[in-house]
């Protein structure tokens, strides 16, 4: 059959375009051939064109490696507390230096004296615990008392210790040295004074300072032993007290990269125990009351809060305006009756009037009341008076002696023929005191309201030193017929600064 010439033209035209459609698509195959992709890029069958760019993109970057887990804290912790040079020095100048020379003396002399000062050991371990524990945890919002209260625990076992061993003949003996440990003992409280914790410590060693002198001045001639040892505890004190001045200028040093402290902390290590576990039900959030310092420390803290829990009392549970209320036992109120609790009679108790000789060289003078007629006439060279505690009595003193001292008196008076050494007056407001024969130096401190009577043997040879006094008189024998001129000590001093030095000088007042 015969093809018309149009059609065949036609069927021509498109065999053409196939033919190149062909040659074009085999030249693309070539292409590709030539330059194969990475075999990470190849498809597996259903795979879409996004996992297949998702698949390459994570052949090519590798992925980044995962975190070390963190150290063990407590491995931290103890680098940190070995590393710690305020740790180190603590040790070294406190612990094995100027603790370890104390109570090396104290042993030397033994007794109630060793008993006391070894108490001092726990003070500074419990101390060093909590300076470590300080140095790992950063420092917490408000003050844990339970963190504390080892601390408070020892130094209250030193100051109550002073009291029991100071009973008896033996306590009395060395009150001098149980006063200067717990007058000192306070200084160990400068873990809660901030901001100048220094300040406070050089404080407390001038109050322990005073007993010591008070312990060299009744030692020095009978055992240097004991002289040393105090001065061993000012040293003690000193070392504590250049140590915070270094470390902890404006308070207890904190790591501020370090853990929250923990709520708790055993005495004996400064490791932080575990966390307590979560509260029961129906159980009250609130801490477990403090005891000892820290929980005087914690009522002081409250300020005026500490009144806000007591009661309006109305006038008929007056007692000073119901004397009826005094003979019974309970207060009434118009809802309950509370139990009112007797007063401790120990209070109210006056101490037992005191005067011997004690060991042939101490006399003891107390608690004397309206007793004009204490005579002390058996007296030797070596012998020393000792009044304490007495109010509105008159001593005196015959013969020459070696030294007096009166403490906490009130209204006392002294006729004392002659000493070798001394007279003290300390803590006696209203006193009097005349010397008849002669006194190389009279010291008064502490004391407000006092008239000396001198001699004339005294006159060119006494000293008078004051400190912490007013209205102090001295009169001196003006001549025959028994006449004396009285002068008042001066109060008021000026102090000038002169080429960088102060000079002070007495302000008198004419007129």
């Amino acid at each position: 059959m015969a093809v018309p010439p149009s059609q065949g033209m036609n069927s021509l035209s498109t065999l053409i375009k196939r033919l190149e459609a062909a040659t074009s698509r085999l030249e693309d195959i070539a292409t590709s051939q030539s330059h194969p992709a990475p075999s990470s890029s190849v498809r597996s069958p259903g795979s879409t064109g996004q996992d297949a760019l998702s698949g390459l993109v994570t052949s090519s970057t590798p992925a980044p490696p995962p975190p070390p887990p963190p150290p063990p804290t407590a491995a931290v912790s103890l680098e940190a507390v070995i590393s710690s040079p305020a740790i180190k020095a603590y040790e070294d100048e406190i612990i094995h230096t100027a603790l370890a020379e104390f109570t090396a003396k104290a042993k030397d002399i033994g007794g109630i004296v060793e008993q006391h000062s070894l108490l001092l050991e726990p003070v500074c371990s419990t101390q060093l615990d909590y300076l470590k524990l300080a140095s790992t945890h950063s420092k917490p919002s408000t003050p844990i008392l339970a963190l504390l209260k080892p601390q408070a625990d020892a130094i209250q076992a030193v100051m109550e210790a002073k009291d029991k061993l100071g009973r008896g003949k033996e306590g009395r003996e060395w009150g001098a040295c149980l006063s200067t440990v717990a007058e000192g003992i306070s200084a160990w409280g400068w873990v809660q004074v901030e901001p100048a914790p220094a300040p406070f410590v050089l404080e407390m060693k001038n109050a322990a300072q005073f007993w010591a002198d008070r312990v060299t001045k009744q030692f020095k001639e009978t055992d240097t032993r004991v002289v040393d040892w105090a001065k061993s505890f000012i040293a003690l004190v000193d070392a504590l007290q250049k140590y915070v001045k270094q470390w902890h200028t404006t308070g207890v040093t904190w790591n501020p990269k370090g853990s929250p402290a923990p709520t708790s902390v055993s005495a004996s290590s400064a490791t932080p125990p575990p966390p307590p576990p979560p509260p029961q039900a129906n159980t009250s959030s609130a801490p477990a009351p403090a005891s000892g310092q820290a929980a005087l420390m914690a009522e002081l803290n409250r300020g005026g809060a500490i009144t806000s829990g007591l009661k309006k009392v109305d006038k008929s549970q007056m007692t000073h305006k119901n004397p009826e209320l005094r003979t019974t036992s309970v207060v009434p109120d118009k809802k309950t009756p509370p139990p009112v609790k007797a007063k401790p009679q120990s209070i109210t108790q006056a101490k037992p009037a005191k005067l011997e000789l004690e060991d042939g060289s101490k006399w003891i003078v107390e608690y004397q009341e309206d007793n004009k007629e204490i005579i002390i006439d058996q007296t030797a060279l070596h012998q020393t008076v000792h009044i304490f505690g007495c109010k509105n009595s008159v001593i005196r003193i015959s013969g020459k002696i070696n030294a007096v001292s009166m403490v906490a008196s009130k209204k006392t008076s002294i006729v004392l023929e002659s000493a070798v050494s001394s007279l003290s007056i300390t803590s006696s407001p209203s006193f009097e005191v005349q010397i008849t024969g002669s006194v190389p130096t009279i010291m008064v401190d502490t004391t407000d309201s006092g008239q000396i009577y001198l001699s004339e043997a005294c006159m060119n040879m006494v000293e008078v030193i004051t400190s912490k006094t007013s209205s102090i008189n001295i009169s001196v024998p003006t001549g025959e017929g028994g006449d004396f001129e009285e002068r008042a000590l001066p109060e008021q001093m000026k102090t000038k600064v002169v080429k960088g030095k102060l000079v002070t000088e007495i302000v008198e007042h004419a007129g």
